[in-house]
């Protein structure tokens, strides 16, 4: 019995070496890593400069560039994706808007000085496929094309079929996809050395994880 353990493990190195030899590896069919999470297919991101339509006072100011930072850095942290600064060499293209940043207090002291607070920052996403013009940060469900054909109104004739006239060119299918908002937060604790500054480090931080966990392939 002793001698089955090695015989198993063999097995499933061999499962994972022979799922090396074409490209990322497999573990019985299964992707490991990054490609098992985002689209192969695609190589290159160009990520513009975001821009920012928030009220913007104080330490916030100059947020959206900390974002694309922030966002440039997690996809290199966790994608296989390459950020390129020329759009006629990316395959797709991440565009964001900051549209909101609140401040909620939660709680005071007797001072009425701020005891714990949320900074609450809400980012329009859009990431676009370069190559097909497809909007890749649309939701899947729900997208349907354009109507097509001539409507038949109730009561009216049929049009007279024509073999002479031309056939009419197919109608153009038009993809309308809404940017995707996305909503993160900040804590701020003043009374453990929080401050605003942190509060927005940590909404930016937590912004980028969403907007690149936004990126994964569908399921």
């Amino acid at each position: 019995m002793t001698r089955t353990l090695p015989a198993v493990g063999g097995v499933i190195v061999l499962a994972v070496a022979v799922g090396c030899q074409g490209g990322a590896p497999t573990v019985f069919g299964y992707k490991l890593g990054a490609d098992a999470l985002y689209d192969c297919n695609i190589h290159t991101v160009y990520v513009p400069t975001f821009t920012n339509r928030a009220f913007q006072t104080g330490p916030y100011r100059g947020l959206e560039l900390d974002l694309q930072r922030a966002v440039v850095r997690e996809i290199g942290r966790r994608t296989r994706f390459k950020v390129v600064s020329d759009p006629e060499r990316a395959d797709t293209e991440l565009q964001a808007n900051v549209v909101g940043i609140d401040k909620s207090v939660l709680n005071r002291n007797l001072q009425n000085l701020i005891r714990e607070a949320d900074l609450v920052l809400s980012v329009d996403v859009l990431w676009r496929d370069l190559r097909s013009g497809e909007i890749l940060s649309a939701p899947k469900r729900g997208r349907q094309p354009g109507p097509a054909g001539v409507p038949v109104i109730p009561g009216d004739a049929p049009p007279v079929f024509d073999p002479t006239n031309p056939t009419p060119p197919p109608p153009e299918v038009v993809q309308f996809a809404p940017p995707t908002r996305l909503v993160a937060t900040g804590r701020e604790l003043p009374e453990l050395g929080e401050s605003s500054t942190t509060a927005e480090q940590r909404a930016v931080n937590a912004m980028a994880i969403q907007i690149v966990s936004m990126m994964e392939k569908p399921w």
